[in-house]
């Protein structure tokens, strides 16, 4: 399509997409939420199916207007904008876990213990938060001064940094909302915001895009819908919340006490997954953390996944740390949903790397950012199963045990990708995140080795191993047939084969295991 007509035509498909966007965000802002009633296992169960599934299909839908849109976005920027952008987001994370602070899940696990304590929890994290940002965006915004400083970054980086840093704000304040959601296991509605922001994150998106507006305009789509979403998340429950900071200053100190350790243990887990876009963009610059991060973003998409079953389970856990049969069985139940979709993933990404990043983003940004993913996929399942494990572990109220596992994960990476990175390239960072996932599994187990948690997680991944194995025949036997079509058999192929020997299933999922 030529510019002159891409550019207005950008404009009207995002004002469309983002209208429609707003009016859905409206309607669902006007359903109250409330607790859950019944508190029996047959309630639980099938709360978590909900939780679950609802998120799983959202997020789906997430991801595919996402996938839609860095279509076009990367066709628009190329890796070198894309690197500018992707160097930005980098820093962000940063802030946003220690904005956080682990109080999203701490708030989680104690609202879901005791709801009547809500207007002073939620108060006493309030002003965590508001504090936390106010130290976190000037220091956001001060770390891309040093990196333009050194030549490393764009002006526009900055200024695009800066943006990002402002809506720490509404995201932290949406963040406090959502940790209610999840103790009232109302993830299922969470799941529906989450997927109308993104309609609306997209739609302002391309507008901004065919404006002309570039990274920095990208930048304020995502505030902007950062900001709309706390307003949805926040109505249904009640804006009157956002006035009881003056309460719950009792509860502050056992809040810092039990998010720090949380905190810790999101800045090293964030450090040591995209530690390496800081080493690369110093060392080899901005287009090749522009090809790296096109990578990233295929498995990205994946990460919806864990997130919404991980978190939908995480309550259920919380109620039950102190029993080791229970606990077990829902790590087990959650393992097998995430090995479900892993096991395929990994098969499909490493096979037809290639001919999807040429058809999906362009011949530009081959072979680099095919190579990069064909790596990196292989992390998939250890971080899901990492994701898992983690969650038990704050179940169990022994979060302090995971800082010193990140901190000696994050110091492997920083280490190898330092070493690595100036002789090898992206493919050293690529492998290096594999292999710190297997350094964290390492000190997961040690951690849980007293719960034989472990051995419970064995017999879940056997029956998604041997339908990933049949995919990878089918992809072998088919490497001369046309990708999509190959790729397709080789889907039917590990449903197939998952269904007739018995893999997932409802019963698997919800049944009780003592029968």
């Amino acid at each position: 399509m030529p510019e002159s007509v891409l550019g207005p035509a950008l404009v009207i498909a995002g004002s469309v997409l983002a209208a429609l966007a707003a009016l859905y965000l409206a309607v669902l802002s006007g359903r109250p939420v409330t607790p859950p009633e019944l508190r029996t296992e047959t309630a639980a169960r099938g709360r978590f199916t909900r939780n679950a599934i609802t998120p799983l299909l959202a997020s789906g839908f997430d991801r595919a207007v996402f996938w839609v849109f860095w279509i076009v976005a990367l066709r628009i920027l190329g890796p070198e904008r894309n690197g500018e952008y992707a160097f930005a987001v980098n820093l962000l994370t940063y802030f946003a876990a220690l904005t956080d602070f682990g109080l999203g899940t701490v708030l989680t696990r104690d609202l879901a213990r005791r709801d009547h304590d809500l207007r002073p929890l939620f108060g006493a994290g309030l002003v965590i938060r508001l504090r936390l940002v106010g130290v976190s965006a000037p220091l956001m915004v001060g770390l891309a001064l040093i990196y333009y400083a050194t030549g490393s970054i764009s002006a526009a980086t900055v200024i695009t940094a800066a943006v990002l840093a402002v809506g720490l704000l509404p995201t932290a304040l949406g963040q406090a909302y959502a940790s209610v959601y999840g103790a009232w296991e109302r993830m299922d509605r969470r799941g529906l915001v989450a997927a109308g922001t993104s309609a609306l994150t997209v739609g302002l998106g391309l507008l901004l895009l065919g404006a002309g507006a570039g990274v920095i305009g990208l930048a304020v789509a995502g505030m902007v819908s950062g900001t709309a979403s706390l307003l949805v998340l926040a109505r249904p429950v009640g804006l009157g919340l956002l006035k009881t900071s003056g309460q719950g200053r009792i509860h502050r100190g056992a809040l810092l006490t039990a998010g720090f350790p949380l905190m810790l243990n999101g800045l090293l887990a964030t450090a040591f997954v995209q530690l390496d876009i800081l080493i690369l963009q110093a060392i080899e610059g901005t287009a090749v953390v522009g090809h790296y991060n096109a990578a990233y973003k295929f498995i990205n998409a994946l990460n919806a996944v864990p997130a919404a079953v991980v978190l939908a389970a995480f309550p259920l856990m919380a109620r039950v740390a102190e029993d080791p049969q229970a606990l077990g069985r829902w790590a087990a139940r959650t393992w097998r949903v995430l090995i479900s979709f892993a096991a395929a993933a990994v098969v499909l990404l490493f096979a037809y790397a290639e001919p999807l990043v040429g058809t999906l983003l362009d011949e530009e940004f081959l072979p680099f950012t095919a190579q990069a993913l064909s790596i990196l996929i292989w992390f998939l399942p250890l971080s899901y199963l990492n994701g898992t494990l983690q969650y038990v572990v704050i179940s169990l109220d022994r979060q302090w045990w995971l800082t010193p596992a990140f901190l000696l994960t994050t110091l492997f990476n920083a280490v190898t990708n330092l070493a690595l990175v100036p002789v090898f390239g992206f493919r050293a960072a690529a492998a290096t995140t594999i292999a710190s996932e297997v350094v964290l599994l390492i000190f997961l187990a040690w951690i849980l080795r007293r719960e034989r948690l472990l051995r419970q997680l064995f017999e879940p991944a056997l029956r998604p191993t041997l339908a990933a194995g049949c995919l990878a025949l089918t992809a072998w036997l088919l490497r001369d047939a046309p990708w999509v079509a190959a790729a397709a058999a080789g889907v039917a192929v590990y449903v197939g084969v998952l269904a007739l020997s018995g893999g997932i299933s409802r019963k698997q999922l919800l049944a009780s295991d003592d029968s």
